[in-house]
């Protein structure tokens, strides 16, 4: 029987592999005894895997066990961060059965296309669908979501390709501090205005992001109408691809929730008091919204190990082209992304303030699990600087890209700037995979990129190819499959 695990490249320099033309170095033993722990732990993680598959063979049900978490156990400290990303791991990898969820009372086939917000059976597990590039990866187009349809007919669906996983912690962590410079600029502007008895109008700016203006009134008030990329309530949300979702647990709870049908505990708490039937069903008792019999499907702690998972992720790189005339081509098309405004939107780094994250829990008053996320998890990790390549900001991306209407209230043309860091490994391109190749990723843009598209497609061949080239550079480290 054969396993198999994916290790960084990064702790191989005893195998001589070259990295930008330098040879790393030969015969060193501390290198040799790294690769050496780093090759047992990867093997005994695939024989535990394996271990568990007959497990679930013998006691069905037994599988689940190793991607649940509690929060009670989570806020009484009965979980190290190891632990919930093994557990945050698991859940990923989890392919939910029936008996633990999946589907509704009505449904509990797969249906490829979505039933309005309720969502639709069109995976079993995280790991079905991002695997592009690799482990936490992007989609292929054939794994694409059709979102708010009639359950029937493709054409009445709104289409999406999922998205690479990679450095989502630290995009969290930089939409957060945004979320509060733009806050306090309001409070500030408020408390000007009531003070003054005049209105207030304030700049609102993040990290050299502009997002418009806000006009505090005196009886504090405020006008939104000139905000610009950010909702009213000036919180930044990084994910989506219409950024409408600020936080790592919203988003695994979302995604199971409109793939598996599975619905978190917090979400069935929040409908005791405030239903919501066109996202979670019409079931006559609250903690059952989906009327399908099965109760606490996914628990709060297991959404707490799933967003402690997804923060503690490796970061992409940027690994330049070993050859040196690739070299060169590379430099120059790192010039012409700046020359032709594309790094406008797809800023290339923004600064983080702070390293640490506090994953907070939703229903109780546990204090939280604290990561550094320069140095938990997977490595590679980014610096202060992080280079995303987003300004993390929508954008009216024109009526090409558009999508067939607009999606929980967002217009159909704006999308968030999609961040570019592991580009070259999560083909196809744009939210509906609808691009194969970077040129028709970039020639398809609109809107308030159409001055950049249009200075990309006046350029002759060779700066097209090498834009493209910097652009491929723009990856994951490189990892080696164990085999056993």
């Amino acid at each position: 029987m054969t396993s198999w695990r994916l290790l960084p490249l990064a702790i191989l320099p005893a195998m001589a592999l070259a990295h930008d033309g330098i040879p790393w170095p030969t015969g060193s033993a501390p290198y040799s005894n790294t690769l050496d722990q780093a090759l047992q732990l990867a093997l005994s993680t695939a024989d535990l895997e394996r271990a568990e598959e007959f497990l679930e063979a013998v006691e069905p049900g037994e599988d689940r066990e190793h991607a649940q978490a509690f929060q009670f156990d989570v806020d009484n400290d009965q979980y190290t961060l190891d632990r919930l990303f093994i557990t945050g791991d698991a859940l990923f990898g989890h392919e939910f059965a029936p008996s633990e969820g999946y589907g509704t009372g009505e449904f509990t086939e797969p249906q490829r296309v979505h039933q309005g917000l309720r969502g639709g059976l069109d995976s079993y597990s995280c790991a079905g669908c991002h695997f592009v590039g690799g482990a936490d990866g992007a989609g292929s187009l054939t794994q694409n979501a059709f979102l708010d349809g009639d359950g029937i007919h493709v054409s009445s669906a709104i289409v999406r390709n999922a998205p690479a996983l990679l450095g989502l912690g630290f995009i969290q962590a930089l939409g957060a501090e945004m979320t509060r410079t733009l806050q306090l600029q309001r409070d500030a502007a408020v408390a000007q205005a009531l003070d003054g008895g005049v209105a207030v109008t304030a700049e609102m700016e993040a990290k050299g992001v502009h997002f418009g203006t806000l006009t505090a009134q005196p009886d504090g008030t405020l006008e939104t109408g000139a905000l610009a990329g950010v909702d009213a309530d000036l919180v930044i949300k990084p994910f989506g691809w219409k950024g409408d979702v600020a936080r790592l647990r919203r988003f695994v709870e979302s995604a199971a929730r409109i793939h598996f049908g599975v619905q978190s505990h917090v979400l069935a708490e929040r409908a005791r008091t405030t239903p919501d039937v066109a996202r979670l069903g019409d079931g006559p008792n609250w903690w059952d919204p989906d009327n399908d019999g099965i109760q606490r499907e996914l628990e709060e702690g297991t959404l707490t190990a799933g967003a402690v998972y997804l923060a503690m992720l490796e970061s992409p790189v940027i690994l330049p082209p070993p050859d040196p005339v690739l070299r060169e081509r590379w430099t120059r098309g790192s010039a012409l992304l700046d020359e032709v405004q594309c790094t406008t939107c797809h800023r290339r780094e923004l600064l983080l303030t702070s390293p640490f994250w506090r994953e907070m829990p939703d229903t109780t008053a546990g204090s939280g699990v604290l990561l550094n996320l320069m140095g938990d998890g997977d490595f590679p990790k980014s610096g202060s600087y992080v280079a995303l390549f987003s300004d993390l900001k929508r954008h009216d991306m024109g009526h090409t890209l558009a999508d067939a209407r607009p999606l929980d209230g967002l217009p159909a043309a704006a999308f968030l700037t999609r961040p570019l860091w592991g580009l070259a490994d999560s083909a196809p391109y744009l939210h509906d995979g609808r691009a194969l190749t970077l040129d028709e990723a970039i020639v398809a843009h609109g809107g308030e990129a159409e001055e950049s598209r249009n200075a990309y497609a006046a350029l002759n061949d060779d700066g097209k190819r090498d834009l493209q080239i910097f652009l491929l550079s723009l990856t994951r480290m490189p990892r080696l499959r164990v085999v056993q």
